[in-house]
């Protein structure tokens, strides 16, 4: 003992370890030579019957387990396909939801364009002097107008005649 603490020096980069396995550098430690294929070699270990049919029986699965597993692949799968038809039909109808949008607004355009085509081939001089003149239209007196009041409403349904006297 007295012959390794006279050769050890304490604190030294340079230091190596036993049999000149490892060398130690300033930052890492690099592998000096490589370990004989004897050395390697790991020496045959005794195992009980015991402890054997513990590995086997470790290795192996029971019955159980594997009809679990089997319900959860399917249940699994199951999911999956579920959902990718549910994706399928989604995909679907919004298809269809475009469609109709696309239709409705072809025809809000069509319906805009043959109002406005209306509109500018009738003059509203020409509707008044063809009621005055035509079909003997007037406008009404102030004895003809009557006032309601309306409460919570905003327009009268009239369901019977209206009366003669204010």
């Amino acid at each position: 003992m007295a012959k390794s603490a006279r050769t050890r020096r304490v604190n030294s980069r340079s230091e190596r370890y036993t049999g000149n396995t490892y060398e130690e550098g300033s930052a890492v430690r690099k592998l000096s030579e490589l370990p004989v294929e004897e050395e390697r070699r790991e020496l045959p270990v005794k195992v009980s019957k015991k402890t054997q049919a513990n590995r086997r029986r470790a290795r192996q699965m029971g019955k159980g387990f594997v009809v679990f597993l089997t319900i959860v692949c399917a249940a699994t799968v199951m999911v999956c396909v579920n959902f990718l038809q549910l994706k399928a039909q989604i995909t679907t109808q919004n298809e269809t939801v475009a469609t109709l949008e696309s239709k409705l607004s072809k025809l809000k355009a069509d319906n805009d364009a043959y109002y406005n085509t209306a509109m500018a081939s009738v003059s509203m001089d020409t509707v008044k002097d063809a009621a005055l003149n035509r079909l003997g239209m007037t406008y009404a007196d102030e004895s003809q107008v009557y006032y309601y009041d309306v409460k919570g409403n905003s327009y009268v349904r009239q369901f019977t005649d209206v009366p003669a006297g204010k």
